[in-house]
Formats: C-alpha cells, structure tokens, sequence
C-alpha cells in the first residue's frame, strides 16, 4: 500500500509541470469570456454587472469588447460603458500569465439628483465620457480552461461621472 501511494506521489510530480505547461498555452484562435458582478442588498442598493469577450488573434495577444452596467437606489442612478481593449499575454512555464492591457470605452450615466446627493454632474438628467484605461495584471490558471484575474488599472475620462 505504501508502495503504491509512493508510486502515485512519484507520478504526480512528474506530471504536474506538464499539465501547467499546457495550461497556459494562448494561441491565435483562442476565446476568453470574462463575467464579474457585484450587489449590495437592502435600503441604499447597489448593483454591478460586468462582462467581456475576447479573441487571441495572434499568439498571446487578445482583442476583445467589454460592457457594463450599474445601477443603484440613491439618485436612481444607471449607467453603463461599452468599449473595445487589447490584451498581450507574457506566456511562461507556469500557471501564472502577467499581462498589460489597453481600453477605451464610452460611458452614460443617467441619474435623479432631486435628493441633494453629493454628484458632481448637476441636478438631473444624463452626462456622457469618453474613457481610456491602461491595465497590468496576471491570470492563474486553475485548469487549462478557466483563470482568475487580477488586475490593476488607471484611467482617464473627459467628464468626472461616476462609474
């Protein structure tokens, strides 16, 4: 029994730097979908969704769309962006990908501020910008086809709404 338990910890040692090698492969072709959301229930809501989509159109580098939406209770504000990014992936041996990335992405904020709330954008009605986003980070590959993110970003907006 010990012998077999050996066995199976000599085995698995062996394989795993093979199966993280093929986990990060990110050829031309290859399409990544990204889903991120978050709520705050109860008096004062809040609501977050976020997605993207994107294909490798060369080995490691990704072109893609993105869209968001936001909603919440004070002002009944709802705003939302869409836009287009680029992406270069640094492949390595690892599960591990470091990337940076670029956007831009038009934004819309509609909102109510008959409540006197602190909003930088007047007392009613819609405000528009135009947003560009530079971007660093690095995916985990949990399995050859899923990754968890996380990112650092800048951006830049012509008008000061909030997004």
């Amino acid at each position: 029994m010990k012998k077999n338990a050996l066995s199976l910890l000599v085995a698995l040692a062996v394989i795993a730097p093979v199966a993280a090698q093929a986990a990060v492969q990110l050829p031309a072709g290859t399409q990544e979908l990204g889903i991120q959301g978050n709520a705050k229930l109860g008096s004062g809501w809040d609501l977050n969704l976020n997605g993207s989509y994107g294909t490798f159109v060369k080995d490691n580098w990704e072109v893609g769309g993105t869209a968001s939406i936001r909603a919440q209770d004070a002002n009944d504000a709802f705003s939302g962006k869409v836009g287009v990014f680029t992406e270069y992936n640094f492949v390595n041996s690892t599960n591990w990908v470091p990337y940076v990335g670029a956007a831009t992405e038009l934004a819309g904020l509609s909102y109510d501020n008959t409540n006197g709330a602190d909003v930088d954008a007047g007392k009613d009605g819609d405000s528009w910008a135009l947003n560009i986003k530079l971007a660093a980070g690095v995916k985990y590959f949990i399995n050859p086809n899923v990754a968890l993110t996380a990112e650092a970003n800048y951006n830049i907006a012509t008008d000061d709404i909030d997004f």
